[in-house]
């Protein structure tokens, strides 16, 4: 028996960990091109800065770009994947697509 309402961050985490996966270069591409790509440093929970962006959470997403933990793919990385094919983890969070690069 539920006691009411999911809270909304609780939600959108159920969500965005069901829809977490592998992705290759090729299906960033797209993405990479309109600048909407956003790798997510190891240190973070990939679900957790999705649920930050998601619920504009302004302060933490602003904290984590200001230490480099959430940043654009250099020029180097995006030719380095469209090279090697790169794999990565990626949630979607519209408009962003959020990435985890492999250990």
């Amino acid at each position: 028996m539920s006691d009411g309402p999911i809270p909304l961050a609780d939600a959108i985490r159920t969500k965005l960990t069901q829809s977490m996966g592998p992705v290759v270069y090729g299906d960033l591409a797209a993405h990479l091109h309109r600048d909407a790509v956003f790798v997510v440093a190891r240190s973070i929970e990939l679900v957790t800065c999705g649920v930050a962006v998601a619920m504009d959470d302004v302060e933490r997403v602003q904290a984590w770009i200001a230490s480099g933990d959430l940043r654009k793919p250099s020029r180097a990385e995006r030719d380095a994947w469209a090279a090697q094919g790169g794999s990565f983890t990626a949630i979607v969070v519209q408009p962003f697509v959020l990435v985890q690069l492999p250990d």
